[in-house]
């Protein structure tokens, strides 16, 4: 099997894009003045970080869409929940957004569950 097509390296690639779309998409919408802005929020629909984004957003839909089709929805599901992470410490990093005592506590958790849901099954490929 061809390494881009290992589901792990494209859910690698999900999150990766799943990332940088949120956080295209949020610098996108923070350009955005109160005096530009609509109800329907269209005012950012012009700015290039938006199309950014949701051109990042449309690469990680057809690389879960490979995710799919190798592995149970179930694991890909838990693994995915990594971008609850990602983001928020993109987010940090990127655009200087806070991470109170709280928000650390919960992406400990997360990556906890993930640890834990994801330890039986590498343990099974690896007897395979």
């Amino acid at each position: 099997m061809s390494r881009f097509l290992n589901p792990y390296f494209q859910l690698c690639i999900t999150v990766v894009f799943i990332t940088a779309g949120e956080i295209f998409l949020s610098s996108g919408a923070s350009t955005v003045t109160p005096a530009m802005a609509d109800w329907l929020g269209t005012a950012s629909m012009g700015l290039s970080h938006v199309w950014f984004g949701i051109a990042c957003l449309c690469v990680s839909a057809v690389t879960w869409g490979l995710v799919l089709k190798k592995m149970p929805l179930y694991l890909a599901f838990t693994l995915a929940s990594v971008v609850h992470v990602t983001v928020p410490v993109a987010s940090w990093l990127i655009l200087d957004d806070r991470i109170n005592s709280t928000r650390w506590v919960g992406i400990a958790l997360v990556l906890s569950g993930i640890w834990i849901i994801a330890r039986p099954t590498s343990a099974i490929e690896e007897r395979s």
